[in-house]
């Protein structure tokens, strides 16, 4: 029935688009979503048919076509026609059709979009419908002024909107739905589990695993493992990113991206003295080469964390790195007195790193006796015990005994 046709290869909003036309290729780049309501796209094959009007010698097209044929709600299929060349009065015009089977579509009213002039690399862009979920058979025409002559192609093609695939995860990244160690985290779906696909990165970048499973058909909200393989990485880098695909039975899919880095810095203890809060100058030296530590640390994680953006390979934005100061203190004294001592102790080491330029955000905590490095029995001065402990992670640790962090 047609002169010609064009295989397009159509993925949602959250990946991209490439139709060969003609030799050329039309692409976009990712573009990143939100953490948990996953709007990524599952893949569709369709088929553009395009045929010529008329008759005569088959002559370059002057201009090229995309499609994202398959997305998922609130997103819309989009049909884009580029210009090779300068063209006048450029019309799209489409109208839903029955299916193969004689089933209605999804989408019922016709639409229309026009440009009086494009020039080469300039873009015409129809969304396609009102984003309803379902199938829709199109059917239209595609016509220009090129070169002082008119050129037409019909246009016949099938978009799929489904609903957005819901991924769940338990953000406390130390719970048991989440072991870096056993190489395994767990995730809950909106709807009928198929299948899953994991890629684990060290904050160096490195690629440290990767792995499948396949489901049974488990019910929505039912905690299903996925498991990885590989190695633990370099000594001086840990897991930064999970970067998960996951597949439903009913077709839906979404992708979803986990940051479970924290980094506890070996340092040397500050010696404090007992019932002090105070740092004395011949320790100082200690937090800045502690600091040091936590820079290189930080500027490790950072570029590669620009390296994935740069790259547009992210589905979720990560939050930004924070440094977590832990207080503690000895045995001696009171419960509560060696809560708050321990809680100013932190507070104070924070309050130095910020002073010497520390640019990050600093929460600090006390534990006063409760976490003893060195066992003892009560009202046992150990310097051992009077220490103070520096993580860097992206979401906070849990904090232990009922408190919170506090922002410095």
């Amino acid at each position: 029935m047609f002169g010609s046709s064009w295989w397009l290869y159509g993925r949602g909003t959250h990946g991209y688009a490439a139709a060969m036309v003609s030799g050329r290729t039309f692409g976009r780049r990712p573009q990143r979503c939100a953490a948990v309501k996953t709007q990524a796209a599952t893949r569709a094959l369709v088929l553009l048919g395009l045929a010529a009007f008329g008759v005569g010698p088959v002559l370059a097209d002057p201009l090229h076509f995309g499609l994202v044929a398959r997305v998922s709600t609130p997103d819309k299929p989009v049909l884009t026609v580029t210009a090779d060349e300068p063209l006048q009065n450029l019309s799209i015009a489409m109208e839903p059709q029955p299916q193969d089977d004689g089933s209605p579509s999804a989408e019922t009213a016709p639409l229309k979009t026009t440009a009086k002039k494009l020039g080469p690399g300039q873009k015409l862009q129809l969304k396609l419908g009102t984003g309803k979920a379902g199938a829709t058979h199109w059917q239209g025409v595609i016509s220009c002024q090129a070169g002082g002559k008119l050129w037409k192609r019909e246009a016949n093609f099938d978009t799929d909107v489904r609903k957005p695939l819901d991924i769940t995860f338990d953000p406390n990244f130390h719970s048991q739905h989440l072991d870096i160690y056993k190489h395994f985290v767990e995730v809950q779906l909106s709807e009928p589990a198929d299948r899953a696909t994991i890629d684990v990165y060290a904050d160096d970048g490195t690629k440290m695993g990767s792995g499948q499973v396949t489901f049974s058909g488990e019910a929505p909200g039912t905690w299903l493992r996925v498991p990885w393989r590989g190695s633990d990485g370099p000594t001086d880098s840990v897991v930064l990113r999970l970067a998960m695909k996951l597949y439903a039975k009913g077709g839906s899919d979404g992708s979803i991206d986990l940051y479970p880095w924290a980094v506890s810095v070996p340092h040397e203890e500050v010696q404090i003295a007992s019932a002090s809060i105070e740092v004395a100058d011949t320790e100082r030296s200690k937090l800045d080469e502690s600091l040091r530590k936590i820079n290189t640390i930080l500027n490790r994680v950072e570029r590669t964390l620009l390296q994935f953006a740069e790259q547009g390979i992210v589905t979720t934005a990560p939050p930004s790195p924070k440094l977590y100061v832990t207080g503690h203190t000895d045995s001696v004294g009171a419960d509560s007195d060696n809560l708050t001592l321990s809680k100013n102790r932190a507070k104070a080491i924070a309050a130095y790193f910020r002073k010497q330029g520390f640019r990050m955000p600093i929460f600090y905590l006390g534990y006063g006796e409760r976490q003893l490095r060195a066992k003892t029995a009560d009202n046992v001065d150990d310097a051992r015990n009077r220490r103070a402990d520096y993580t860097l992670a992206l979401e906070a640790p849990p904090a232990q005994h009922g408190l919170t962090w506090q922002k410095l």
